[in-house]
């Protein structure tokens, strides 16, 4: 039996038995999707708690789906907040995306020295970077969703990074020479990872050395320079391999 189709709802929407769809996503499980009553749907609340329903009523209004199963997962890898200096063009759509796909909690658009980019409405790009992860986050089953914003300076994020127990602070950088593979296996116990990715043309030195400064190890992703949507990507896989 095929699997039903996934969305996201907000905890308000479940009252008692029965959740209630509306807006875009009702739109397409209505119109798109065709479903109907009696139709199954995979509902998830974005924090852990997910529902399969049937439907039991679809109309204009909206749709009411009865819960016929209700299942809670966790996340077996450590916590994982990236930040992400700003890259040209439309680069930062396609981290997002990918970020969310491989378990990111959250993502932080960051300034830095290099940074090329100059972000106009940063509202708005925030609003789509969140769309961005919420489909993401659909299609690859993710129980939650990842978070983006707001766009911050380097030096803010790294004088403020999550002091959480049992966090790790990574800084991917051309100069590191200690493996990241060597640092994540010799944390194994580790709750929560911060990670920052430069934009095109890497970090300056002076940057390098603040985060360094501020606790962050810099480490090496191997001899090849990579792309700033590569690297994220490359230090993302690993923390999902070692831990997952």
């Amino acid at each position: 039996m095929p699997k039903p189709p996934r969305f996201f709802i907000t905890p308000d929407q479940v009252q008692g038995k029965q959740i209630t769809v509306s807006g875009e996503d009702h739109r397409h499980i209505r119109t798109v999707l065709r479903k109907q009553p009696g139709d199954m749907l995979m509902l998830s609340d974005g924090q852990g708690t997910e529902y399969i329903t049937r439907i039991i009523r679809s109309d204009r209004s909206g749709i009411t789906a009865e819960i016929t199963e209700r299942s809670t997962r966790e996340i077996r890898y450590p916590r994982i907040t990236l930040g992400q200096g700003l890259p040209k063009s439309d680069k930062m759509d396609w981290i997002v995306q990918k970020a969310t796909e491989l378990g990111v909690a959250k993502i932080v658009p960051l300034m830095t020295e290099r940074t090329i980019v100059k972000v106009k409405d940063e509202e708005k790009r925030i609003a789509r970077w969140q769309r961005i992860c919420r489909e993401a986050a659909m299609q690859s089953a993710r129980p939650d969703i990842s978070q983006v914003g707001p766009i911050t300076s380097f030096h803010d994020f790294v004088m403020t990074p999550a002091r959480e127990p049992k966090t790790l602070l990574l800084l991917p950088w051309e100069e590191g020479t200690e493996p990241i593979k060597n640092v994540l296996r010799n944390n194994p116990e580790v709750q929560h990872i911060v990670a920052i990715i430069g934009p095109e043309g890497g970090l300056s030195e002076a940057e390098a050395r603040s985060a360094e400064q501020q606790g962050f190890s810099t480490v090496s992703l191997g001899p090849s320079i990579l792309r700033s949507e590569t690297a994220a990507m490359a230090v993302l896989s690993m923390v999902v391999y070692e831990y997952l």
